[in-house]
């Protein structure tokens, strides 16, 4: 009993010096990976507002573009109709000047004779007020000609004032959504700095961590081995009483006994083989299809690739009930985390889905 009580006590501090050795480097790339991951989702918040600006003035560019367009037809009718405008109030001048030509030619003589070919009174006040009324037709249908050409060239001035207006706009949001561009650029470089440098953060505090606990393993062998050491020193010093308790102990080891120190190993546990010798402990597996484990608290619990459970950190599950909950062991598989207990003493259990 006072043998196995110090062994007990050898594996716990072992077992506290291995958590010494984690935290203080866990803790440290925790915070420094929290930190990052924070600057990481700021970067995200701001690339999504960029994106979103960025559709918001191509949107803008698309309706601007289609304003242009419409302008530029507009302007196209409106120069159109300023030509037959034009056409028209030359043509009526021309008309215009050679009906007054006609008139008023050789002094007057036609005007005066047409007024004075009245045969009475009323006629001759007829025939005034018919050259008074073609004199005032033709000014008023000149007149109404010339405002329908300042109409349509004022028409046609508005026209290419929004032209310009919408060729400068397009202009401002071409500038801006190449700023944007550029600004989102730079941020999605930054954002991938960041997660470049988060990852090989994680990948050094696994690193570390898989160092920690393969030199926490070293030493519980190495505690192991001198312990046995100190046994066998013990059995020779004390003769025929330790050949009777080393004979009762190769007796206990069928039955469990914890001074059982299995032989060691380099091989790999595989599913035909069923039991494997490692780095000074036995190896056998359980599988869920046979112990599902609903009660391990196993955060991130998965199948991986070769068909063993690990947890959300990539570690394999284990039982055993030589090391605490939560300790760090080595397998021929790979590093696994305690989750369990209730093996054999010098056993370990690794959770499978085979």
């Amino acid at each position: 009993m006072r043998i196995t009580l110090k062994r007990r006590l050898q594996a716990i501090a072992v077992c506290l010096c291995t958590a010494g050795v984690l935290v203080p480097a866990s803790g440290s790339y925790a915070a420094e990976i929290s930190n990052l991951e924070n600057q990481s989702s700021n970067l995200e918040n701001t690339l999504d507002s960029i994106n979103s600006e960025l559709l918001e003035i191509g949107t803008k560019i698309a309706e601007n573009e289609n304003a242009i367009e419409a302008i530029n037809g507009d302007i196209t009718k409106t120069e159109e109709q300023l030509a037959i405008a034009r056409k028209n109030e030359e043509t009526y001048y021309d008309e215009m000047k050679i009906r007054i030509q006609y008139i008023y030619e050789n002094s007057g003589e036609p005007i005066l004779g047409l007024i004075f070919s009245a045969e009475s009174l009323a006629d001759f006040v007829n025939k005034v007020h018919f050259v008074q009324t073609l004199s005032e037709y033709d000014r008023n249908m000149f007149e109404e000609l010339q405002q329908l050409r300042y109409a349509i060239e004022s028409e046609e001035e508005h026209l290419k004032e929004q032209q310009e207006a919408c060729l400068k706009l397009e202009e401002e949001l071409s500038a801006n959504r190449e700023e944007l561009n550029a600004k989102a650029a730079s941020t999605s470089a930054d954002l991938e700095a960041l997660e470049a440098k988060i990852k090989q953060l994680k990948d050094e505090q696994v690193a570390k961590e898989l160092a920690a606990a393969a030199k926490a393993a070293k030493e519980a062998e190495a505690a192991k081995a001198a312990q046995t050491t100190q046994n066998n020193s013990n059995s020779t010093s004390n003769g025929g009483n330790n050949t009777n308790s080393s004979a009762n102990n190769n007796n206990g080891t069928s039955g469990g006994n914890n001074n059982y120190t299995p032989p060691t190993g380099n091989g790999v546990l595989t599913k035909d083989k069923g039991v494997n010798y490692f780095n000074g402990h036995r190896e056998t597996y359980y599988s869920q299809k046979v112990l599902p484990g609903h009660g391990l608290n196993i955060p991130g619990r998965h199948v991986a690739s070769d068909g063993t459970i690990r947890d959300g950190n990539g570690y394999l599950c284990l039982a055993s009930s030589d090391y605490p909950k939560g300790t760090m062991v080595q397998t021929s598989l790979g590093m696994g985390i305690v989750y369990d207990t209730g093996c054999a003493s010098g056993t370990i259990d690794i959770y499978t889905d085979w």
